[in-house]
């Protein structure tokens, strides 16, 4: 029998008295008001159904959702992994910090114009004491019209490459071109052509150097819009953090013909309620291997 490996993570709702009601990042401590429980699971799918945890992370957040903090703690290390964000009224990042336990290992911060439009990145390696910054400038192309993104890369004070990204009148990329650090030479253009579900099917990118152009077929652009989806979860019973390995099997068995629909190679169906859960399949690049995304959140009071 065919053997098929799924990875799972799901995203559910309640209220919790027992949740952590505070959580600290740096010198400062913030009061929890949800508490986001992921867990991903293997399923190989046999004679019988088998789920085995081999990861889990769980974020907390602020009532205005300005400060979340996710911890990771991978199932053969002995330490936490912890991402602390912060956002700005838009929910945009402005700032990211990352942790090992309690060692700030890198430092990320964006600023946005007054129209919310990302116009620097800088990422401090504290580690290695290496500092990356982009700056990003908007304008119009000036024989189309179209919107022309400019993003001038360096490293520790030195100019890498620019490069130059272009958007419809619908804000979808159709290409990019990657120039030097003169602003000058072109190293390549890349082109974006899309299908009918709104996912990119061919990336052509070509060499002036060389003068030559090679094609990267993308697969997910060919299929039908159906392959990627929201649907109702169809099913009656209520998802808790105990019955969660149950709940994923009967989502599963419920919404069968839809996964197994052999027009869809490759998805991503995204199942909900409409209320507190919400259950994601996707295929990955591995071969009978999907993933389920199952989260859990609780409003602590």
């Amino acid at each position: 029998m065919q053997k098929i490996i799924v990875t799972f993570s799901l995203f559910i709702v309640t209220i919790s008295a027992t949740a952590q009601s505070t959580f600290k990042v740096g010198w400062n401590t913030y009061k929890t008001a949800m508490v986001t429980h992921q867990f991903t699971y293997r399923y190989t799918y046999t004679d019988s159904t088998i789920l085995t945890l081999i990861d889990t992370v769980t974020t907390l957040c602020t009532g205005d959702s300005s400060v979340t903090l996710s911890m990771h703690t991978p199932m053969r290390e002995k330490c936490t992994y912890k991402t602390a964000n912060f956002m700005n009224v838009k929910k945009q990042v402005i700032k990211t910090e990352e942790y090992k336990n309690d060692n700030l290992l890198s430092n990320n911060e964006w600023r946005y114009d007054d129209k919310f439009r990302k116009i620097q990145h800088i990422e401090e390696n504290k580690v290695t004491g290496n500092v990356y910054k982009k700056n990003y400038d908007y304008g119009p192309d000036k024989k189309t019209g179209d919107m022309v993104v400019t993003e001038s890369a360096y490293y520790n004070g030195k100019i890498e490459f620019y490069t130059k990204s272009y958007y419809d009148k619908k804000s979808v990329k159709y290409k990019e071109v990657r120039l030097n650090d003169n602003n000058k030479d072109v190293v390549h253009i890349e082109s974006y052509t899309y299908g009918d579900n709104g996912k990119v099917k061919e990336r052509s990118v070509f060499f002036p150097e060389f003068k030559v152009t090679k094609h990267f077929p993308e697969h997910e652009g060919e299929l039908p819009f159906k392959c990627y989806r929201s649907l109702p979860m169809g099913t009656i019973e209520k998802p808790n953090l105990n019955n969660r390995i149950s709940f994923i099997k009967k989502v599963l068995v419920k919404n069968q013909a839809i996964i197994y629909d052999k027009d869809c190679d490759a998805f991503e169906y995204k199942f909900t309620n409409n209320s507190n859960c919400e259950v994601i399949v996707s295929t990955t690049k591995t071969p009978n291997v999907w993933q389920v995304v199952y989260r859990f959140k609780e409003h602590v009071q």
